[in-house]
């Protein structure tokens, strides 16, 4: 077919009609409805499952049919992005193309996401809207009816919850033998459960039921370990941990009898738990019920080389974890790290990896990806390139992520992309070249950064901010963005002038140069946290680091 469809926007109307209207010429024809029946064209809607889409051009008549949840949505916003050149960079910053004539040629296209759950959780990018546009669907807030909806936790069980279904201030005291023995000792407070102790067992049972009993409309109940270790040693667990060859075996024990006592009533609810520091071994002969979902943590692996390709231990150990939950578990996630807890600010150059490391997830039967960014504070490093980069990712692990880097950079930073983009170029060929490993704990003294690299990317941001000195929104990006480079400069400097870093002149020289400017930044950015969890004083912390490095601020 070689003819196009095409409009005159300076004349053409768009109405939107039902299709017991009769057909006309051109019809842009969404959804299962009369008008695509009538045309005879056979769509599989069972293998395009809730969220995938055809476009298609048949005759003059271009055909947007999905799954019922958000395959007719995503569908549309497939045409306008993937064939109409829009695109979504931020909730505030869009591109879409203006054209006196729209014109589409022949289109045959079919997308079903291979990913069921896909989540950047990026302070930066939370908007319902763009979240839609892109094509995630995140189980966090912002998704409405609107979009389709989101997957849904109970209230309270999302993560971490064995002390909010046994919780020790209400048992411990008469109880004890329901918490964790560690040493000899029976632990009080933010531990761990007892998983073998049957009333263990029926407390969170009936805390699930109960749960699921008063949500009806949540779809997922987590029954997962406490974030610290603490695990239980008494004989019970430790003689299934033992024949399992992993401390998982007592608490999928657990999930599992809490899952199966309650599938009968409930047979579309998920009970979930964490694969995650000391659970993260799969059991040997152990395997997970079906309405049981594994989500497994990547937790202190080295994010600047791929997970499958780094000779980092970590990540050798968590690809082998991986391996073998995929072999077992019916239902797999992954809860995946890309920024750095401990310094949202410091320079990351987990960029380049986000790629490759969802393709190894999906070629080990991963169905859903949560990707852990920072959801506390906007303005953390280059926060919302990551959280589109990711998003892209996710819908289409095969997306060219050099595409979505330069594309973001010419949309957000105008004339500076350039710069810019050498600048992440030199971070992350350094770690390349060097092997140098990096986790999302890393510290300011970290060897991925170092005084000549700092220098360079100093001087590539001042390049940057002169390029669009002019203009000064862009300018205003560029300056938060350059926060990153300027906070390893200063907090580098701070530990050379307490002799905990060699002293180096031009770096104090240019943390100097830089401690005013930042902080003027600083000040004004959206930035409200350094590091997770904790509300940062902005005054406080300028003055403090003036004072350690014995700059007068005026």
């Amino acid at each position: 077919m070689n003819r196009s469809l095409s409009w005159n926007a300076a004349v053409a109307s768009l109405p939107i009609v039902s299709d017991q209207q009769p057909q006309g010429p051109k019809e842009i024809i969404l959804g299962d409805n009369a008008h695509l029946r009538k045309l005879g064209v056979a769509i599989d809607f069972a293998a395009l499952g809730q969220e995938g889409y055809v476009i298609r051009t048949v005759g003059e008549c271009l055909l947007i049919a999905g799954g019922q949840l958000r395959g007719n949505m995503y569908g549309v916003y497939g045409l306008l992005e993937d064939h109409l050149g829009c695109r979504w960079f931020t909730p505030g910053l869009s591109r879409i193309p203006k054209s006196t004539r729209l014109a589409v040629g022949p289109i045959d296209d079919r997308q079903v996401p291979v990913l069921k759950y896909r989540e950047p959780n990026v302070y930066d990018c939370h908007d319902g809207d763009w979240f839609a546009r892109n094509r995630v669907n995140p189980i966090n807030g912002w998704m409405e009816a609107k979009h389709g909806g989101k997957v849904l936790f109970g209230q309270g069980l999302g993560c971490h919850t064995f002390a909010r279904l046994v919780p020790p201030d209400k048992y411990y005291r008469e109880h004890p033998e329901y918490f964790s023995l560690v040493k000899g000792q029976r632990k009080d407070g933010y531990a761990q459960l007892c998983c073998t102790n049957p009333d263990v067992i029926r407390i969170c049972t009936e805390g699930i039921r109960e749960a699921m009993r008063a949500q009806p409309d949540a779809t997922m109940f987590s029954v997962s370990q406490n974030d610290c270790d603490n695990h239980c040693e008494c004989p019970a667990c430790q003689e299934l941990a033992r024949r399992e060859d992993s401390q998982m075996a007592p608490v999928l024990q657990l999930v599992n009898r809490v899952a199966e006592a309650v599938e009968k009533e409930f047979p579309d609810k998920i009970v979930e738990t964490l694969a995650y520091e000391w659970t993260r071994r799969p059991p040997k002969d152990l395997r997970p019920r079906p309405n049981v979902l594994i989500r497994i943590c990547s937790a202190w692996c080295c994010f600047a080389h791929p997970l499958d390709k780094c000779d980092y231990p970590n990540n050798r150990s968590f690809c082998a974890d991986l391996a073998g939950w995929a072999k077992i578990a019916p239902r797999l996630w992954v809860f995946d790290y890309t920024t750095d807890f401990h310094h949202y600010l410091l320079p990351f150059p987990n960029l380049r990896v986000r790629g490759p490391n969802i393709r190894f997830f999906v070629a080990h039967n991963v169905q859903g990806v949560y990707e852990a960014d920072t959801p506390d504070t906007a303005d953390s490093e280059l926060a919302a390139l990551g959280g589109y980069m990711t998003a892209k990712l996710l819908w289409n692990p095969n997306y060219d992520a050099n595409l979505a880097i330069n594309e973001f950079l010419s949309a957000y930073y105008g004339k500076a992309a350039a710069p810019i983009r050498t600048y992440i170029d030199l971070l992350h060929d350094r770690v390349e070249r060097e092997n140098i490993h990096v986790g999302e704990y890393a510290e300011v003294d970290s060897p991925h950064l170092n005084d000549p690299l700092l220098i360079q990317a100093n001087e590539l941001w001042q390049q940057a901010e002169g390029l669009v000195a002019g203009e000064p929104a862009v300018l205003d990006r560029v300056k938060v963005s350059r926060m990153s480079v300027d906070y390893a400069i200063l907090e580098r400097a701070r530990l050379q002038a307490q002799e905990k870093l060699p002293k180096n002149d031009a770096s104090m020289s240019l943390a100097a140069a830089r401690l005013k400017p930042f902080c003027e930044v600083f000040q004004h950015s959206a930035l409200t946290r350094l590091r997770a969890g904790y509300p940062v004083d902005k005054k406080a912390y300028c003055r403090d680091l003036a004072r350690d490095l014995r700059i007068k601020m005026e």
